[in-house]
């Protein structure tokens, strides 16, 4: 049963909400102004509210106000209700965030209507939300045991050794101690640039946020990222054609877009055989192609591509959770570019990304 809490100073109004949603099998619970809405809101925590605005004590937007500057009731989604009609009142409502504005008299059928909406809304996005949290929390839980449990290992069995061992035995072991650091690093970062998309990614504020940005140079990032000592032993394997554009994303983004792309072609093919690094314009659109030969994956495993999955796992002792595909799979959602995988199993791996917001220099 979904709890409503009804805000509304006039008792008769009051009492014939509360009539219609107690029909409809809601928990009812009321408040004859804002102060007492917001009170019963934190004590109760109510799956929706219905409030009026021009209410004693506490009116309805500064109740709101004060709702969503609480962390416990900021989710809350609020529907006003009120005589006033101007657009101008309207306008002020939904600005401050409301989630609909119905005016009296109120028809009982759009009032419940409207109710639901914002509860099917709300449920959605909260299991959205839900299902961030769980996968983060179980695949952190795996993937960062493996390099944590090398660095508590290695340092445990130097920690108790140190007398009996060699010189060279403590360098060694102080490599594998740096190189699962390392590891373990690159891992969080990965994640913490995964949470800020995925928890963005669920709300409309969010997006804009991210979407809120200059154009940047694309040569900068890609020769940057070639560049790195990360792939010194890759160098000449890369062979690069571009076409210098800038585009509108925001700029740590683009670089992790390009760097999860050419290091899943790194990790998919060995050393010795062509990584291509291509970008150009074709139809009003820029192009980025990143192609390593070697591995590849079967159409039905490229359909498979989704959070989480890493692909030949067996096969491949790479590092990571596979979540680089789902980081660029989500960056291209948010800016609205199109991603494409090719593939032939032990022939070639390709990831193809299309941009439409360009500058071409």
């Amino acid at each position: 049963m979904k709890t409503i809490l009804v805000v509304e100073d006039n008792n008769d109004i009051r009492n014939e909400i509360s009539d219609i949603f107690k029909m409809e099998n809601f928990n009812v619970i009321e408040a004859g102004n804002g102060l007492e809405g917001y009170i019963k809101a934190t004590n109760n925590l109510p799956d929706i509210i219905i409030s009026d605005i021009m209410m004693p004590v506490l009116d309805g937007y500064k109740m709101y106000n004060e709702l969503k500057i609480n962390t416990m009731t900021e989710q809350i989604p609020v529907i006003f209700i009120s005589a006033l009609s101007s657009d101008n009142d309207i306008r002020k409502g939904m600005n401050l965030g409301a989630e609909d504005y119905l005016k009296k008299p109120l028809n009982p059928d759009e009032l419940i209507q409207a109710t639901e909406n914002k509860l099917d809304k709300y449920s959605k996005f909260a299991k959205r939300y839900d299902d961030v949290k769980t996968n983060i929390t179980n695949v952190l839980y795996h993937e960062l045991n493996t390099p944590l449990n090398g660095i508590l290992g290695f340092s445990d069995y130097l920690r108790i050794r140190t007398n009996e061992l060699s010189t060279e035995s403590i360098k060694k072991i102080a490599d594998n101690i740096y190189t699962s650091g390392v590891r373990l690093d690159k891992l969080v970062k990965r994640y913490l640039y995964y949470s800020e998309l995925k928890m963005d990614s669920v709300n409309i504020t969010g997006i804009k946020k991210l979407r809120d940005c200059d154009y940047i140079d694309t040569d900068t990032i890609i020769n940057k990222i070639v560049a790195s000592d990360e792939y010194k032993n890759r160098k000449t394997d890369f062979e690069l054609s571009t076409s210098p554009v800038d585009l509108k994303i925001k700029d740590y983004f683009l670089e992790l877009l390009i760097r999860e792309l050419i290091d899943n072609a790194v990790k998919f093919s060995h050393l010795g055989h062509k990584i291509f690094i291509n970008s150009y314009i074709e139809n009003n659109t820029f192009i980025i192609n990143v192609k390593n030969e070697g591995s590849g994956l079967s159409k039905e495993k490229i359909m498979r591509i989704n959070d989480f999955n890493q692909m030949n796992k067996k096969q491949y002792a790479q590092n990571g959770s596979g979540i680089g595909l789902s980081i660029i799979k989500l960056i291209m959602e948010i800016y609205g570019v199109d991603f494409e995988v090719d593939s032939i199993p032990n022939t070639f791996f390709s990831v193809t990304l299309s941009f439409k917001k360009f500058i071409e220099k």
